[in-house]
């Protein structure tokens, strides 16, 4: 991890550094690590306070809001994520098992596709990642132009992927179970 980075995740919001006396006690990766025992999509502070033992009030010093945590959450799991390290695989094996990988980490945590799409997710959340992939892919000859091409692809993929997925087993947990649904769109329009 880049010092920006552990900067960024380490300290508390500016501003909001915490009062001289007791330590604090928890940190910006406590707070992280217990948003995504929560899971991403049903995380609030008020569970992030009960989860942690302190009051909601202590998790503003550390976080500003719940889009800042999820950015911090997105890229913690993006620094989790690493390359499979295959020394003797096929580049396409590589890029497969990344994108694997990448879909794998949408589905665990479908909340990071929504933040994707609002825009709140940018290139620094990835950039690490994307600095091994581009490393892997230059062994196999791929100039950085094309890693970066095939990166973006793979992505677009895991997340249109996941994306369906996710939309699937949403309706079938509201009732509405996409083959149903479909086998009655059919006989309406037979």
């Amino acid at each position: 991890m880049s010092a920006g980075a552990s900067n960024l995740a380490l300290k508390p919001a500016p501003g909001t550094a915490p009062r001289p006396g007791r330590p604090p006690s928890i940190s910006t990766q406590a707070i992280i690590a217990a948003a995504l025992e929560i899971g991403l999509d049903k995380v609030s502070f008020r569970r992030l306070a009960e989860r942690l033992g302190v009051n909601v009030a202590t998790i503003y010093r550390y976080v500003r809001n719940r889009n800042e945590l999820l950015r911090l959450a997105a890229f913690q799991l993006t620094l989790n994520r690493r390359l499979p390290d295959e020394a003797h695989a096929h580049w396409s094996q590589l890029a497969v098992r990344y994108a694997e990988e990448m879909f794998e980490s949408f589905m665990n945590e479908p909340e990071l596709v929504a933040e994707l799409l609002k825009g709140s997710l940018g290139p620094h959340v990835e950039m690490d990642v994307l600095d091994q992939f581009i490393g892997a892919m230059a062994r196999y000859g791929f100039r950085a132009e094309e890693a970066l091409a095939l990166h973006q692809a793979l992505g677009t993929m895991a997340i249109g992927a996941a994306t369906g997925v996710i939309a699937v087993r949403a309706r079938n947990a509201a009732g509405l179970p996409w083959h149903v649904e479909i086998r009655r769109t059919l006989v309406e329009r037979a």
